[in-house]
C-alpha cells in the first residue's frame, strides 16, 4: 500500500496484488476501484475547500511484473511517482 498527502488530504493506493483488484482511498473513502491485470488510470474529483480537484492515478507494474508502480496527478501536476 502507498500513501501519498496532498495538503491535509490523505489518497491510499491499493496496488494490484494476486486479485488482480486496485483500490484507491481518499480520506478513508474508496473512490475507485477495479480490476487488472497489468494497471489501469483511476480518475476521481473531490471538492477540497471552494475548489473542485481531480485527481489521476495511473497503475502499472515494473518490467518484472512483481511489484508495481503509481503516479499521482492533482488537476493534472504530478504531485507523486516511483515510476
Amino acid at each position: 500500500m502507498k500513501t501519498v498527502m496532498c495538503g491535509e488530504h490523505k489518497i491510499e493506493i491499493k496496488d494490484m496484488s494476486l486479485t488482480t483488484k486496485e483500490v484507491i482511498r481518499y480520506d478513508g473513502k474508496v473512490v475507485s476501484s477495479t480490476h487488472s491485470m497489468t494497471g489501469s488510470t483511476h480518475i476521481f474529483s473531490v471538492r477540497e475547500g471552494a475548489d473542485d480537484v481531480q485527481y489521476d492515478v495511473e497503475l502499472g507494474l515494473r518490467w518484472h511484473g512483481f511489484s508495481g508502480w503509481a503516479v499521482v496527478r492533482r488537476n493534472g501536476k504530478v504531485i507523486y511517482t516511483d515510476r
